[in-house]
């Protein structure tokens, strides 16, 4: 079992700039003791996951919103990352990317990177492409600080096609609908670190922050008009054997549960998908975590390349104590619902609930010294009269940890993703949360049309 998650948990770049992700080390929760003192009588507030009036929250924006220009899917990496595809240059030289929120820069491994961590990826040849421009000014090179390394990297800019990968697999169709980005800026790696690039599946990272941040994909794609509607939906499975999707200019409501509200939220930040949260709930109960802060709210980036939901060191300490997770998962049954509790764009606070079994990372690992095969040189010998069949046992990690960042944000990433998919609405500056709905899932159905004889019983009762 590695017990590094080697998806990035919120950090920034060594220049000012928009939120980038880090590849982090997953930390383990420590105890501490709760706030001691009497809790205030809890606010007015409604529920993210379910809606109980005759006219669901947000039905009427999910119907419009139905749709998309693109569809890409998102591999699922043992749901600590979500990457899909896209090509860049002329002719297309194709990548895979973390599809990332919380970043405003777009980067893969550069020619000029001769390390075996870029050679066992793809990399962009300049040469290659007839379309590449070098910016002007031309730029100092750049370096991105991660958690656990590094990348530097030189400035470009190329055109950035994305193909949806059900009527456009590998951009090979025949005249299918791509969606083009004739001039966006990425950088080209000259140098990696080893760890963790060079055992990630994935080539970089695709930034999707709001298009006031200059770096980010959606500043190119909203400045030339490519999309009718500038924004986008995302799914990201919870089974690591199926795929996630983003989905470019609409959504596909065939990912959200029937009856499920749809709650918008406005963003604190025009270059960040940043939202107010009001405080974390454990079964209920508020932890009042952002008590202290301004407005009593806590910055919380909503990022789809984070594996966790985290938190600054001083508050996260709260939520951690209350989710005291063994190991072999023994105790999984009997720990709390956690909610996040956000502000939406009229101020009306809405609770997300998450089950111990979603905010949980579970995974099978292998009992040491439990199995043993027979070798023939280098080559192993099937069926050997003396193999042991190796005893597994199942292991759980938490998603939730703590990260400290500037500005002290806590950041809502792939923990939270799985159970609700996530709007980015760039015209309007908001972000809208519905509940997801998997394939095992059973899903709840709507009631039945009443037939004309109900409707005309229903009638004659009157109101």
């Amino acid at each position: 079992h590695l017990d590094t998650h080697f998806g990035h948990s919120g950090a920034h770049a060594a220049e000012p700039g928009p939120f980038v992700p880090e590849f982090a080390r997953t930390l383990r929760p420590h105890a501490s003791a709760l706030a001691e003192g009497a809790e205030s009588e809890d606010p007015p507030h409604q529920a993210g996951d379910h809606d109980k009036s005759e006219t669901v929250r947000g039905a009427e924006d999910l119907k419009q919103l139905e749709g998309s220009e693109v569809r890409v899917d998102l591999l699922n990496n043992n749901n600590s990352q979500y990457y899909g595809d896209f090509a860049l240059g002329d002719p297309a030289q194709r990548f895979t990317a973390v599809f990332d929120t919380g970043s405003g820069i777009t980067w893969v491994p550069g020619s000029a990177c001769k390390s075996d961590t870029c050679s066992e990826h793809h990399r962009f040849s300049v040469e290659g492409s007839k379309s590449f421009e070098e910016l002007d000014p031309v730029r100092a090179d750049g370096t991105i600080h991660y958690g656990t390394g590094q990348v530097e990297y030189v400035d470009g800019r190329d055109t950035l096609t994305f193909c949806d990968s059900h009527t456009d697999p590998g951009c090979h169709g025949v005249k299918a609908k791509r969606l083009k980005v004739p001039t966006q800026p990425f950088g080209m790696s000259t140098n990696q670190t080893d760890y963790p690039f060079r055992i990630l599946p994935f080539d970089g990272i695709l930034g999707l922050a709001p298009s006031a941040s200059g770096g980010s994909v959606m500043h190119a794609l909203k400045k030339t008009n490519a999309l009718e509607r500038n924004l986008f939906g995302v799914y990201l499975s919870e089974d690591t054997h199926r795929s996630g999707s983003i989905s470019f200019g609409g959504i596909e409501r065939a990912h959200i549960a029937p009856k499920s509200p749809l709650t918008w939220h406005k963003i604190q930040n025009d270059q960040e998908w940043t939202l107010a949260m009001k405080d974390i709930l454990v079964d209920g109960k508020p932890l009042h975590i952002c008590d202290d802060r301004p407005d009593g709210t806590c910055p919380a980036v909503v990022d789809t390349g984070s594996s966790l939901i985290t938190g600054p060191t001083g508050e996260v300490e709260k939520l951690l104590s209350t989710v005291r997770l063994k190991d072999d998962c023994s105790n999984l049954a009997k720990l709390p619902t956690v909610s996040i509790r956000l502000a939406d764009k009229d101020g009306v606070l809405t609770d997300y609930p998450l089950t111990p079994q979603e905010y949980t990372l579970k995974s099978l690992e292998e009992v040491p010294q439990t199995g043993n095969a027979e070798y023939l040189k280098e080559f192993p010998v099937l069926g050997g009269a003396s193999d042991a069949v190796p005893q597994v046992r199942p292991r759980c990690d938490p998603g939730l940890g703590v990260m400290d960042v500037p500005g002290r944000k806590w950041v809502i990433g792939d923990t939270f993703l799985r159970r609700y998919y996530s709007i980015y609405d760039d015209d309007r500056g908001r972000v809208g949360f519905a509940k997801s709905v998997h394939p095992d899932e059973a899903a709840q159905e709507a009631p039945p049309p009443a037939s004309p004889a109900d409707s005309a019983k229903a009638a004659s009762l009157g109101p």
